[in-house]
Protein backbone atom coordinates (compact mmCIF):
# COMPACT_ATOMS: atom_id res chain seq x y z
CA UNK A 1 0.00 0.00 0.00
CA UNK A 2 1.54 3.48 -0.88
CA UNK A 3 0.62 5.70 1.83
CA UNK A 4 0.97 10.10 2.02
CA UNK A 5 1.52 11.31 5.60
CA UNK A 6 1.04 14.50 5.75
CA UNK A 7 2.42 16.67 9.09
CA UNK A 8 0.48 19.70 8.57
CA UNK A 9 2.10 23.33 8.35
CA UNK A 10 5.41 23.78 8.86
CA UNK A 11 8.35 26.36 7.87
CA UNK A 12 6.46 29.64 7.85
CA UNK A 13 3.26 28.52 9.09
CA UNK A 14 3.28 27.39 12.34
CA UNK A 15 -0.34 26.35 12.65
CA UNK A 16 -2.51 26.84 16.01
CA UNK A 17 -0.48 28.02 18.97
CA UNK A 18 -0.69 26.41 22.59
CA UNK A 19 1.01 28.40 25.56
CA UNK A 20 4.46 27.04 24.73
CA UNK A 21 4.28 24.78 21.30
CA UNK A 22 3.01 24.76 17.69
CA UNK A 23 0.78 22.75 16.04
CA UNK A 24 3.42 21.85 13.35
CA UNK A 25 6.38 20.57 15.52
CA UNK A 26 4.00 18.49 16.95
CA UNK A 27 2.21 17.37 13.70
CA UNK A 28 5.63 16.52 12.32
CA UNK A 29 6.55 14.27 15.48
CA UNK A 30 3.36 12.31 15.61
CA UNK A 31 3.72 11.97 11.68
CA UNK A 32 7.38 10.49 11.87
CA UNK A 33 6.05 8.32 14.46
CA UNK A 34 3.34 7.27 12.08
CA UNK A 35 5.85 7.01 9.00
CA UNK A 36 7.74 4.06 10.76
CA UNK A 37 4.94 2.00 11.61
CA UNK A 38 3.85 1.82 8.51
CA UNK A 39 7.03 1.42 6.91
CA UNK A 40 7.72 -1.56 9.40
CA UNK A 41 4.71 -3.32 8.34
CA UNK A 42 5.45 -3.00 4.51
CA UNK A 43 3.68 -0.20 3.29
CA UNK A 44 5.48 2.23 0.88
CA UNK A 45 4.69 5.80 2.55
CA UNK A 46 5.92 9.16 2.02
CA UNK A 47 6.24 11.86 4.30
CA UNK A 48 5.16 15.62 2.47
CA UNK A 49 7.45 17.19 4.55
CA UNK A 50 10.70 15.68 6.75
CA UNK A 51 11.86 19.19 8.66
CA UNK A 52 10.22 22.44 9.31
CA UNK A 53 9.68 23.35 6.05
CA UNK A 54 6.65 24.50 4.12
CA UNK A 55 5.88 22.63 1.05
CA UNK A 56 3.66 24.03 -1.09
CA UNK A 57 0.01 22.91 -1.34
CA UNK A 58 -0.13 21.22 -4.93
CA UNK A 59 2.86 19.24 -3.90
CA UNK A 60 1.03 18.24 -0.61
CA UNK A 61 -1.61 16.58 -2.50
CA UNK A 62 0.37 14.62 -5.67
CA UNK A 63 -1.13 11.29 -4.86
CA UNK A 64 -1.72 9.43 -8.48
CA UNK A 65 0.46 6.44 -7.33
CA UNK A 66 -0.81 6.54 -3.80
CA UNK A 67 -3.33 4.93 -2.10
CA UNK A 68 -4.17 6.98 1.24
CA UNK A 69 -3.28 10.36 2.32
CA UNK A 70 -3.41 11.02 5.99
CA UNK A 71 -2.84 14.54 7.06
CA UNK A 72 -2.26 14.98 10.63
CA UNK A 73 -3.01 18.31 12.75
CA UNK A 74 -3.90 20.18 16.58
CA UNK A 75 -7.09 21.43 16.92
CA UNK A 76 -7.62 25.07 18.38
CA UNK A 77 -10.14 27.11 19.18
CA UNK A 78 -11.06 30.66 21.18
CA UNK A 79 -12.38 28.38 24.45
CA UNK A 80 -9.72 27.08 26.11
CA UNK A 81 -12.22 24.14 28.00
CA UNK A 82 -13.22 22.92 24.67
CA UNK A 83 -11.01 19.42 23.82
CA UNK A 84 -11.35 15.97 22.19
CA UNK A 85 -10.49 13.84 18.78
CA UNK A 86 -11.91 14.73 15.35
CA UNK A 87 -11.34 12.89 12.24
CA UNK A 88 -11.87 14.79 8.49
CA UNK A 89 -13.09 13.45 5.49
CA UNK A 90 -14.00 15.09 2.07
CA UNK A 91 -18.11 15.04 1.56
CA UNK A 92 -18.63 12.41 -0.87
CA UNK A 93 -16.15 10.04 -0.26
CA UNK A 94 -17.01 6.97 0.82
CA UNK A 95 -13.99 5.65 1.04
CA UNK A 96 -12.41 8.86 3.23
CA UNK A 97 -15.80 8.31 5.40
CA UNK A 98 -14.59 4.78 6.33
CA UNK A 99 -11.20 5.97 6.83
CA UNK A 100 -12.07 8.46 8.83
CA UNK A 101 -14.47 6.59 10.92
CA UNK A 102 -11.81 3.66 11.78
CA UNK A 103 -9.21 6.47 12.88
CA UNK A 104 -11.71 8.23 14.70
CA UNK A 105 -12.47 4.60 16.53
CA UNK A 106 -9.06 3.45 17.03
CA UNK A 107 -8.15 7.38 18.41
CA UNK A 108 -11.19 7.30 20.84
CA UNK A 109 -10.54 4.00 22.19
CA UNK A 110 -6.67 3.88 22.01
CA UNK A 111 -6.63 7.54 24.05
CA UNK A 112 -9.72 7.58 26.01
CA UNK A 113 -9.91 11.20 24.52
CA UNK A 114 -13.75 12.93 24.25
CA UNK A 115 -14.92 11.10 21.11
CA UNK A 116 -15.78 14.83 18.11
CA UNK A 117 -16.68 12.19 15.65
CA UNK A 118 -16.13 12.40 12.03
CA UNK A 119 -16.94 15.20 10.24
CA UNK A 120 -17.53 16.55 6.77
CA UNK A 121 -15.08 19.35 5.54
CA UNK A 122 -15.48 20.28 1.47
CA UNK A 123 -13.39 23.59 2.16
CA UNK A 124 -10.12 21.82 3.27
CA UNK A 125 -7.61 21.86 -0.03
CA UNK A 126 -5.48 18.45 0.81
CA UNK A 127 -9.11 16.29 1.37
CA UNK A 128 -10.52 18.57 -2.13
CA UNK A 129 -7.71 17.75 -4.34
CA UNK A 130 -6.99 14.90 -3.52
CA UNK A 131 -7.00 11.55 -5.86
CA UNK A 132 -7.02 8.88 -3.54
CA UNK A 133 -8.69 8.00 0.30
CA UNK A 134 -7.80 11.13 2.09
CA UNK A 135 -8.60 12.33 6.29
CA UNK A 136 -7.02 14.64 7.88
CA UNK A 137 -6.72 13.44 11.71
CA UNK A 138 -7.51 16.30 14.63
CA UNK A 139 -5.00 14.84 17.63
CA UNK A 140 -6.08 17.16 20.48
CA UNK A 141 -6.73 20.68 20.95
CA UNK A 142 -3.63 22.84 21.41
CA UNK A 143 -5.59 25.37 23.01
CA UNK A 144 -6.32 23.28 25.70
CA UNK A 145 -3.55 23.44 28.18
CA UNK A 146 -4.33 20.13 29.59
CA UNK A 147 -4.15 18.57 26.16
CA UNK A 148 -1.14 20.89 25.18
CA UNK A 149 0.79 19.00 27.43
CA UNK A 150 -0.24 15.56 26.51
CA UNK A 151 0.78 16.69 22.82
CA UNK A 152 3.58 17.47 23.73
CA UNK A 153 4.54 13.66 25.39
CA UNK A 154 6.62 11.82 23.40
CA UNK A 155 4.15 8.72 24.97
CA UNK A 156 1.02 9.96 23.97
CA UNK A 157 2.28 11.18 20.37
CA UNK A 158 3.11 7.62 20.10
CA UNK A 159 -0.70 6.12 20.89
CA UNK A 160 -1.74 8.71 18.45
CA UNK A 161 0.29 7.58 15.69
CA UNK A 162 -0.44 3.95 16.85
CA UNK A 163 -3.68 4.34 16.76
CA UNK A 164 -4.23 6.14 13.11
CA UNK A 165 -1.79 3.08 12.05
CA UNK A 166 -4.44 0.79 13.47
CA UNK A 167 -7.25 2.19 11.98
CA UNK A 168 -5.62 2.35 8.57
CA UNK A 169 -4.90 -1.56 9.04
CA UNK A 170 -9.02 -2.14 10.09
CA UNK A 171 -9.94 -0.44 7.06
CA UNK A 172 -7.67 -2.06 4.68
CA UNK A 173 -8.92 -5.33 6.39
CA UNK A 174 -12.36 -4.16 5.62
CA UNK A 175 -13.23 -3.63 8.98
CA UNK A 176 -16.72 -1.69 9.05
Amino acid sequence: MNIIIDPGHGGKDPGASGQFSNEKDIALKISRMLYALLKKVGHKVRLTREDDSYPKWEDRVISTTEDLFISIHCNACGNYEVEGIETLHYPGSEAGEKLASLIQKNLKYQTGRIDRKIKERKDLYVLKKTRCPAVLVETGFISNPKEEISLNNAEYQYILASAVAEGIKDYLEGEV
